[in-house]
């Protein structure tokens, strides 16, 4: 919870049902595991035609789907559909090694072809490669050597596959929004560290790293409201306390608080907590320094 307000939560993926329960996968024979030549330069001459799994043993090079590109390096996994326009080039100096596994998709129940938005995004960055290419090359096993309920164990298999890129890819998506939230974090102590300090937003942003736009669009997003109010917000409530516990009066207040004219400041304040700053210094008692006996004090130390 950041100023009172609670964080809209970021989107996750449903967990209720996995959505590939419904979905069966079915082999095709073009499928392999190969170290791509030194002049190769995939460019399908038409978008393709089935569904392709396509992933990065070892090498470096760009993948292209739709005009998106995507890096590549090891653990890079595509998840191409019918339809998509490819395009993938290598570094020369670090030829590619690729396990490649076409295959069909349809609903069990329909028997239509599968609803391609409920699979995985098009691009995951596999942190435990060793666990998914375990899975890859048995399943080019499966393909090259037909054997007892060999559909049923491709199917289950690449709906393992399925699985594991549907949690890579959710995992990312938290640590990015737990990134943003530790950002906001650090511009709101940024703000609260001197509050009197007139700062502009791109000096906020320069703190942070970021652009003034960006910035403001994640603040936005994270408070539910603008940088500029949240500033003023955190004035008035520090003026509050200025008024109320210590001997300032409505001027020295709004002068230490960085407001160039007390008429600004006390709009602002009747904006906010429905009554002049006046009023507030008025019905509370003046504050002295810790420590400090009135002379009311030792009149009655005095008398007793």
């Amino acid at each position: 919870m950041i100023n009172g307000k609670e964080e809209p939560k970021m989107d996750e993926h449903p967990t209720e049902e996995f959505p590939l329960l419904n979905a069966c996968f079915e082999r095709s024979s073009n499928a392999g595991k190969a170290r791509c030549e030194p002049a190769w330069h995939w460019c399908p001459h038409q978008p393709l035609q089935d569904y392709d799994l396509w992933y990065a043993v070892a090498g470096k090079g760009t993948m292209t789907i739709n005009e998106v590109s995507y890096p590549i390096r090891k653990g890079s996994c595509f998840l191409i559909r019918p339809g998509d326009v490819t395009e993938a080039i290598q570094d020369p100096n670090d030829r590619l090694t690729v396990i490649f596994i076409h295959f069909s998709l349809t609903d069990m129940t329909s028997r239509e072809p599968f609803n391609a938005c409920l699979l995985p995004k098009r691009h995951t960055l596999v942190n435990d490669t060793l666990f998914i290419e375990m899975l890859l090359n048995r399943l080019l096993q499966i393909v090259y050597n037909e054997g007892s309920w060999s559909d049923i164990e491709y199917n289950l298999m690449l709906k393992q596959i399925m699985l594991y890129l549907y949690r890579r890819q959710q995992e990312d998506q938290t640590s990015s929004a737990s990134k943003q939230k530790q950002v906001i974090a650090r511009v709101i102590g940024y703000i609260r560290e001197d509050v009197g300090r007139r700062i502009s937003h791109q000096e906020i942003a320069d703190h942070v790293q970021l652009s003034a736009e960006y910035l403001s669009i994640l603040f936005k997003k994270y408070t539910g409201t603008s940088i500029k109010q949240y500033i003023t917000d955190v004035r008035l409530e520090r003026a509050v306390h200025l008024l109320m516990e210590t001997p300032m009066n409505v001027s020295q207040v709004a002068e230490s608080l960085g407001y160039a004219n007390v008429y600004l400041f006390s709009k602002q304040f009747k904006e906010r907590y429905g009554a002049p700053p006046s009023k507030y210094k008025w019905t509370t008692e003046p504050s002295r320094a810790h420590g400090s006996v009135s002379q009311s004090d030792d009149d009655n130390d005095n008398e007793n």
